[in-house]
């Protein structure tokens, strides 16, 4: 799956793996070092036709309690198809051999398939004949229900119930029942509560009104000032230049936030993009990306 939502849940799985493995194959969280996932570049699959080359979405290596290694593969999809699991039976056999490793596959379906935690089997027929049964595990949400999310102890599950069905279809109460959540939270460091309240907004923005929901939240739980700066965007573009091993300057500002704006808005022209790069104010970066957290297009940003 390419695209915004596609980078917004890998940064999020990469931030909370224990919680992701916990919702998506509770059967084998208790078997992992959940401590000690290991996430590393996912390649191309090099035996994939070149017309057809696709990046694997995540990839990250696993020990059991006992110390056996393996591999933990996670494609994420916006929307269920019944031929995906063609796919991920020939990504996983594909990793296996590349790595001589066990593969664990995870499917996470945003739109359709089985609701919550599966277990998963496809079967491989081929003239009448049964040969490989594949079993791979799946997190589908928007069939399950969203009560149940947010009854989870783990933070990444309030982000899957934005997009589950909501009591009542009422939506508006969902998101304040999922940024209680975030904004009550204790031990998250404010990376990690931004990134949670960003998978929110995303889903349920609804009225343009997140940011100030979770100010005032969170203002409640930790002070007044929480009110001046529900967000810290400046704090947010430094950190994601640290993580990816870039240079606290413009080149890394600019590309955080062309992220950033990918992921609330399907498109961005190109002259925008160039209007972005041009910037060398950190103080109008700073002044944008705040504007982002309420935009309800590219208008409102003046990127039009």
């Amino acid at each position: 799956m390419a695209g915004g939502h596609d980078q917004l849940w890998k940064d999020l799985i990469q931030t909370f793996p224990a919680d992701f493995v916990r919702l998506a194959g509770p059967d084998l969280a208790p078997r992992l070092r959940l401590d000690e996932i290991e996430f590393r570049p996912a390649e191309a699959p090099s035996d994939a036709p070149r017309s057809k080359e696709r990046r694997l979405d995540l990839i990250a290596w696993v020990q059991s309690q006992e110390g056996e290694k393996a591999l933990l593969h996670v494609e994420i999809e916006l929307k269920f198809r019944t031929a995906m699991a063609k796919r991920l039976l020939a990504y996983n056999r594909l990793l296996a051999l590349r790595f001589g490793l066990p593969v664990q596959t995870i499917a996470l379906y945003l739109r359709g398939g089985p609701p919550g935690g599966q277990v998963v089997e496809h079967l491989e027929e081929s003239l009448g004949f049964e040969g490989t049964r594949f079993r791979y595990r799946s997190l589908g949400l928007s069939q399950a229900r969203a009560e149940d999310f947010l009854a989870r102890p783990e933070p990444l599950a309030w982000v899957c119930a934005a997009l589950a069905r909501a009591p009542g279809r009422n939506r508006q109460v969902l998101r304040r029942k999922c940024l209680s959540k975030i904004a009550a939270a204790k031990g998250l460091d404010e990376m990690s509560r931004f990134r949670l309240f960003n998978g929110v907004a995303t889903y349920l923005e609804l009225d343009g009104g997140a940011a100030a929901e979770y100010a005032a939240l969170r203002a409640a739980e930790t002070g007044p000032e929480a009110k001046m700066r529900p967000i810290t965007w400046e704090e947010k573009v430094e950190a994601r230049g640290v993580e990816l091993g870039l240079a606290r300057g413009l080149e890394a500002t600019h590309e955080v936030l062309l992220r950033q704006i990918r992921t609330r808005f399907a498109t961005l022209p190109g002259q925008a993009v160039e209007r972005i790069r041009a910037i060398t104010s950190t103080e109008e970066l700073g002044s944008l990306a705040e504007r982002l957290l309420t935009a309800r297009s590219l208008e409102e940003l003046g990127l039009a």
